[in-house]
Parts: structure tokens; C-alpha cells; sequence
């Protein structure tokens, strides 16, 4: 199988895919921004090829780039794992159609408002959400849910640029300081209590292979907005324990919903007074 690999470079960690794609027989030719002379020779010596791309989300040269190479042998996959590349990812894909991730599923993915409402629609229980530039309807959103509530990027990555709001100053600063008057759309959801987690899955053909269940102590927003925290993230060893088959069964409710087929995912969970609720997915490794 050839694996083309979007950014095989940096960060480090991205290598170690290479060598594990390597490890199992794949043929991988790496596409990246970096001078192939900068590249460590560790990699070089996973790397069946190598093509350099001013920018990987740059969609169109990194379209013809993979045409270029299509030209010259088949190519099984295009994959990526870092969050900012999934989408421009996706959409090269359809274009050169090569199996994988589609753009409606990447988009799903990426935008978190878009996510939810989607979800909600096949019945998994999410956190109320909105996604809009909008201040009326912001305002009409915060009066229906009331506070606290959660503020957001719509293509957020971690807790980057998010906010827990509990009054209308609060309110008005972030979304000021999210841009949203001057153009810009922010994800609002009602926020919810709870101890949270991750669910993580490898899927073949849209079969669960393998499985991990995570805990986060503390949640995300609490240990990146207080920065003296050291966050544990503890993986269980007892998956199989008669507690964990409702989140798995959630998960594997958003894997047929999304229609996901031969793909990581990433999932993001809540338990608590209002019972287990699905934060978010993202199709990509952890």
C-alpha cells in the first residue's frame, strides 16, 4: 500500500507515524513544507519519497502535488493527523479521489456547532449549542440556556481560545475578544458539570478494531486557563468493565451516524448530574 503523509516533519511526534506506516510494509512518501535537506535522517530512512509543498493547506498546490505523484505510481491514502489539516486534507482527496475521510465528514469534525446539530438530529445527547457571528442571536441563545455558558471557536483545537461565561460583562468581553461584530462566528454551549474523558477508536471499514477510554483530571478549560496545573490524563485498563458500555455505546452511535469507515478518532465525553453527554469528535488520532 502507498501512504502519502501530510507533514511528516514536525512536530516530532509525526514521525513516529512514518516509521509505524513503514513498520507493516507501506510504501510512504512524505508531503511537507520543509527542505528535504532538513529533514532528520531518521525519518529520510522511513520515507519512500518525499515532495515539498509551500504551505499543506495550501489545497490547491497540495492537489497538484498529489497529482504530480499520482502520475507517477498509484496512491492508496492520503492522511493526516495534525486538526488543521483534516479538512484542506479531505477535500484533496475527493478531488483526487482516493479513498478516505470525506469533506462532509471532516467538516463535521472541525466545526463544533455543526457537529452537535448533527448529532443531536441521530439522537446522540449533546450540550445545547449555536453557532453564529450574530448578537441577537447570541443574546436570544443565552437567554434560553442561560448561564454559564461556553464560548468558543467553531474550528477549535483543545481549549485555544475558549471561555466559560457566567455574566453579561463576561459575555460581551469574549465575544468581543473573539472577533464576533467585526465578521467573525463563535460556538456557544450550554456548559455542562460533570467529570470529563476521551474516548479514542481505531476503525476499519467502520468496525471498531481497538479502544481506549481516558480521564482527564482536571477538565480541559480548568487545567489550560490555570496554568500551574500539570493535567494527568489517566487511561484505564479495565475497558471491558461493565461501566464503560454506555460510552462505548455512545461512541460507536457517532462512528454509524458519521459513517466513518477506516479512520482514528478522537472523542470527548462529559458524565455527570445531567447524566453522560458526547462533547465532541475529531478524526484523528489523540
Amino acid at each position: 500500500m502507498h501512504v502519502l503523509f501530510v507533514a511528516p516533519h514536525f512536530p516530532a511526534y509525526q514521525r513516529q507515524f512514518v516509521r509505524a506506516l513503514k513498520s507493516v510494509g507501506a510504501r510512504v512518501t512524505g508531503i511537507g513544507e520543509a527542505d528535504v535537506s532538513a529533514l532528520p535522517g531518521e525519518l529520510k530512512s522511513w520515507l519512500d519519497g518525499y515532495e515539498r509543498v509551500g504551505n499543506v493547506c495550501d489545497e490547491q498546490a497540495l492537489l497538484d502535488t498529489v497529482r504530480r505523484i499520482q502520475r507517477r505510481e498509484y496512491v492508496d491514502r492520503l492522511e493526516a493527523t495534525i486538526e488543521a489539516h483534516i479538512l484542506p486534507t479531505a477535500r484533496v482527496r475527493e478531488a483526487a479521489t482516493i479513498p478516505g475521510l470525506t469533506t462532509k465528514q471532516a467538516l463535521l469534525c472541525r466545526d463544533k456547532p455543526l457537529m452537535k446539530e448533527f448529532l443531536r438530529e441521530h439522537g446522540i445527547p449533546c450540550a445545547r449549542s449555536l453557532g453564529s457571528g450574530s448578537l441577537e442571536e447570541i443574546e436570544q441563545f443565552v437567554k434560553e440556556v442561560g448561564y454559564p455558558i461556553i464560548v468558543k471557536p467553531r474550528a477549535a483545537a483543545g481549549a485555544a481560545g475558549t471561555y466559560r461565561v457566567s455574566n453579561d460583562a463576561q459575555l460581551a468581553q469574549a465575544l468581543r475578544e473573539s472577533g464576533v461584530g467585526s465578521g467573525h462566528s463563535v460556538a456557544l454551549e450550554e456548559f455542562i458539570e460533570g467529570h470529563e474523558g476521551f474516548y479514542d477508536t481505531m476503525l476499519v471499514g467502520g468496525e471498531v478494531l481497538h479502544e481506549f477510554v481516558s480521564h482527564y483530571y482536571p477538565n480541559v478549560l480548568e487545567a489550560m486557563r490555570t496554568r500551574w496545573i500539570s493535567p494527568q490524563i489517566a487511561v484505564t485498563n479495565r475497558i471491558d468493565a461493565p461501566g464503560y458500555d454506555e460510552l462505548k455505546q455512545l461512541g460507536r452511535n457517532v462512528i454509524k451516524a458519521m459513517e466513518l469507515g477506516t479512520v482514528a478518532t478522537h472523542m470527548e465525553w462529559f458524565y455527570g448530574p445531567k447524566g453522560l453527554k458526547f462533547s465532541e469528535i475529531g478524526a484523528r488520532p489523540p
